[in-house]
């Protein structure tokens, strides 16, 4: 059984990493705190669904209709972020906050309050692999999360655009001065911020009930992995995800779902008590 349980708390881990990554992406090279990052993977997730229940389209290419609406939108909110002023966290903070109220309730105008979900037979069906019990929709979060962490562990360490991107998360002044176009980097990283929200918003529809007012909750979860990370630290994201989805799974079979927030809440606060710069990040002197 605990075997199980730790194979699922991967998964989710896994899912949770994806969820995080564009939140981390785009607060790391803009400085902007994204507060409607949820209601964008929601919406990815309405559209996904809209497509599957509404046209008959297949699962599979909800994925590149989501991934161009949230491209289209996420580059409109770079314009509404490029005009803020300095203090940037803060008024992004008050800004992105407004836009996730807009976002709620247009969803509600559109959708309803309704909850709906992509119901995939087939991604509910388990199977076992050396005594270890697996559903299909486990296995294809885990799949396609590693994936696209992999991908983008290629571009961000093994490409020129992810070393100035690198760059500009550490020391954006320092980046602009080496001749790095810190203003391209920020449109590059709301681009993949917009990929990564486009992929994660179906696979939420087929694993969560969608509601116009869920984005508060997978903004927290972005939130959260990225405080454990450490802002722009990949490694430091994936393990948090991981981190955070295994406490998930042990918590609910030992003590039942109530529990859940209350244990993240302890790890969080454990982890700015001893680790305030992250779980791989050092100290600054």
């Amino acid at each position: 059984m605990w075997t199980t349980v730790l194979v699922s708390g991967i998964s989710i881990g896994s899912f949770y990493i994806l969820i995080a990554l564009g939140f981390s992406l785009i607060f790391g090279v803009t400085r902007n705190f994204n507060l409607a990052h949820g209601e964008l993977v929601v919406l990815a997730g309405y559209v996904a669904y809209w497509l599957w229940d509404g046209y008959g389209l297949s699962f599979v290419l909800t994925f590149p209709v989501a991934i161009l609406v949230m491209l289209l939108i996420c580059l409109g909110l770079k314009r509404l972020f490029a005009r803020l002023s300095e203090p940037l966290e803060l008024n992004s903070i008050v800004l992105s906050f407004g836009i996730a109220i807009v976002f709620q309730n247009s969803m509600l105008f559109l959708f309803s309050g309704n909850y709906r979900l992509i119901r995939i037979p087939f991604l509910n069906e388990s199977f076992q692999f050396h005594g270890v019990y697996m559903s299909y929709g486990q296995l294809t979060l885990l799949l396609l999360s590693l994936i696209v962490i992999f991908l983008l562990y290629l571009v961000m360490y093994r490409t020129y655009l992810g070393k100035a991107l690198r760059a500009t998360i550490q020391d954006k002044e320092t980046a602009a001065l080496s001749g790095i176009n810190v203003t391209v980097m920020g449109t590059l990283a709301f681009c993949l911020g917009a990929v990564l929200i486009g992929l994660a918003g179906p696979l939420y529809g087929c694993t969560h009930y969608l509601y116009p007012s869920s984005g508060g909750e997978v903004t927290l979860l972005a939130i959260t992995i990225t405080i454990f990370a450490g802002v722009g630290r990949l490694s430091g994201i994936i393990l948090a995800g991981w981190i955070l989805g295994l406490a998930e799974s042990f918590t609910v079979i030992l003590f039942g779902a109530s529990w859940r927030e209350m244990v993240i809440a302890l790890l969080l606060l454990t982890l700015l008590a001893f680790k305030p710069y992250g779980i791989v990040g050092k100290g600054e002197s």
